[in-house]
């Protein structure tokens, strides 16, 4: 077995450890001499009050207040509570409670105060940015403050897990409700829609248009599919900009859309929706230097939320209307009757 090598002492007096073994033990400690005044500082203390200058042979109270018990307020009043357990707050920085014990110095030659970080060590460390060297190797702080990393490492990937997932399970809703080709809302949620319509506390008149494409085949045989989708989104656009964000526009399939227009008033702006509507279906859409011409029939149907009717047959009603419209030559709109 070795033998125990001597400690040398100094400044403190021979029954004392060196400064040095001192900074390693007690890296949070304060010596004071007999009037209150700082001696040395841990160096871990020192990070915590050493910023703009050094406050050795200062008096530690002008840095320091303690909270428990409220009747230290001088240095001699540490004198009555050696060995007990000292709440303290640094002035600058009152928001961390810091755990303290005063022991005397040998040889009167003073205080030694220890502090430690109590329930405020996560913060503290993150504030003052500190690490494992900062402290005793024999400290529990140290693997505590391994256990706070491991923590908040684990709890960033959860919330970047969590994110991720809600991003997936929006898109996927998203995806659930919309045409994939013009953007708009498909039949499901149109479905919602009206759901949620009805369910409303303040019954709510609206109107449903039928939309359904004239001459929209002969763009598909003629000029080939990808004409045809590119005809659907530029109705969609205009469907889109004749409607507030309140309304909802849907492709059902195929050249088919439906509007949902909440809170019309009356008919005439139900007409005057539908004619801008078909003139501005009509305007030419070019594709590879060709004009994709098509116009828009419509069927409309007025409603209000408190008969309880289905959605199915709102469209039905608009239907046999769309269908009238046909029947009347095209590019025009037809109420249901």
């Amino acid at each position: 077995m070795g033998h125990p090598v001597p400690l040398p002492a100094s400044g403190i007096g021979s029954d004392t450890f060196d400064n040095t073994v001192l900074n390693m033990l007690l890296p949070m400690h304060v010596q004071l001499d007999h009037s209150g005044r700082v001696v040395h500082l841990g160096p871990t203390f020192a990070k915590l009050l050493v910023r703009q200058h050094s406050i050795e042979g200062k008096f530690l109270l002008d840095y320091i207040s303690f909270s428990q018990p409220k009747d230290i307020v001088t240095h001699q009043d540490v004198a009555r509570y050696y060995g007990a357990a000292l709440t303290a707050q640094i002035k600058s920085r009152n928001l961390y409670d810091l755990k303290a014990v005063a022991v005397p110095m040998p040889g009167n030659r003073g205080v030694l105060i220890n502090f430690a970080f109590g329930a405020s060590l996560k913060d503290a460390v993150a504030h003052w940015q500190l690490n494992s060297k900062d402290f005793s190797p024999a400290d529990p702080v140290v693997e505590m403050l391994y256990v706070i990393e491991v923590q908040s490492a684990l709890l960033e990937e959860s919330r970047n897990l969590n994110d991720r997932l809600n991003g997936q399970r929006e898109e996927a809703e998203e995806k659930a409700y919309t045409d994939p080709l013009t953007g708009l809302s498909n039949r499901r949620a149109l479905d919602r829609y009206i759901k949620r319509m009805f369910r409303r506390r303040q019954p709510i008149g609206f109107a449903v248009f039928l939309i359904d494409l004239d001459h929209f085949k002969h763009v598909n045989d003629t000029l080939g599919h990808a004409a045809g989708d590119r005809v659907l989104q530029e109705v969609a656009d205009i469907l889109l900009n004749e409607t507030r964000p309140t309304d909802i526009v849907v492709r059902t399939g195929g050249d088919e859309f439906v509007l949902v227009i909440g809170d019309t008033g009356g008919t005439a702006p139900l007409e005057t929706i539908a004619k801008r509507i078909i003139q501005k279906i009509e305007h030419p859409v070019i594709w590879n230097d060709k004009e994709c011409r098509v116009g828009a029939s419509i069927g409309i149907v007025k409603c209000h939320s408190n008969t309880g009717s289905s959605v199915d047959f709102y469209l039905q009603a608009a239907d046999e209307a769309l269908y009238a419209s046909k029947k009347n030559g095209r590019g025009q709109f037809q109420f249901a009757i």
